[in-house]
């Protein structure tokens, strides 16, 4: 029976990878990297002579026949010794490998967890048209040679470039890989309750958007479960429980801050920040997940104005 369950998960992980669902930032790195070895060997082919399998790579290399092509590729190249590209298909087999084998155990990972169900990357639909250009600059730069070689490959740079600070807003921290998303995310539902009051010819009714948003954050909860979450968050918002943390983070950053200036700027600030309610929502969602220490971080991050 324990067999038969494992089977079944795998087949479901393998499933969601294969449409790019929860694969995590690990694989979805390597995958991006695949991406770009993949124009190499297109390219390093047609400069070689070798169209025909350079148009099957192109033609096959996005469908599910992509493994076979890919074997099948790798032993003609072999046969033909052209170590070259043996060499690049080599490494993009074993990217390629990596990629799916991370997106597999990430997507068992949260099969299992009881943390927030968040894609990091949720939100970013710019990435798919810098993914364009950066494979676009990327092959041009391969193909062409001098002065426009070195136009494109610089062109290369600025979108990767881009990439990795885009990548880095997102991954850097714990708090970082929710907020965004989840910020993204209750958009959406603060929009549809809007939608929802202007239609009702009502206020809008900022608790049921955020015990919507709870709710598909954790979809297994119950709603007594969303609301017995939401009921404490909401008290330590309006009395400020983690001002005393905040204090300490401060010192720690800078042991020169006078204690009781620093707890009258507090005190000003979070009449301002009570005001961010789906942000608290968010705090109590890290400090769950993460931990006191990372919540505290998210909270000086809304204090700067770093979590915008």
């Amino acid at each position: 029976m324990n067999n038969f369950f494992e089977k079944l998960e795998d087949d479901l992980a393998y499933s969601k990878v294969g449409r790019g669902e929860g694969t995590g930032p690990v694989s979805r790195i390597l995958s991006g990297i695949n991406m770009l070895l993949l124009v190499l060997l297109i390219v390093t082919l047609l400069k070689n002579n070798f169209y025909l399998p350079a148009v099957l790579l192109l033609t096959l290399g996005f469908t599910r026949f992509a493994h076979w092509v890919s074997i099948g590729l790798l032993v003609y190249l072999v046969l033909l010794q052209f170590w070259p590209g043996v060499t690049i298909m080599v490494i993009y087999s074993v990217i390629g490998w990596a990629s799916v084998m991370y997106g597999v155990r990430n997507v068992k990972r949260n099969f299992h967890s009881n943390k927030a169900k968040v894609d990091p990357f949720e939100g970013m639909s710019d990435l798919l048209f810098v993914l364009i250009f950066q494979i676009l600059f990327f092959a041009i730069a391969l193909i062409t040679s001098g002065l426009l070689s070195v136009i494109f490959w610089m062109l290369f740079a600025i979108v990767t470039f881009f990439e990795i600070v885009r990548y880095y807003n997102r991954l850097a921290s714990p708090w970082r890989q929710l907020h965004y998303p989840l910020m993204v995310r209750y958009a959406a539902f603060a929009g549809m309750q809007t939608g929802i009051a202007e239609r009702e010819n009502r206020e809008f009714d900022i608790k049921e958007a955020l015990r919507e948003f709870v709710k598909n954050i954790y979809p297994n909860w119950s709603r007594n479960e969303v609301e017995d979450f939401l009921k404490p968050a909401d008290n330590k918002k309006e009395e400020f429980v983690d001002r005393g943390n905040l204090i300490k983070a401060y010192q720690k950053n800078d042991p020169s801050f006078d204690i009781k200036k620093l707890s009258e700027v507090l005190e000003k600030i979070h009449i301002r920040l009570k005001k961010e309610g789906p942000r608290w929502v968010i705090a109590e969602i890290i400090e769950r997940d993460y931990g006191t220490s990372e919540k505290i971080k998210y909270l000086q991050a809304m204090i700067s104005g770093d979590a915008n």
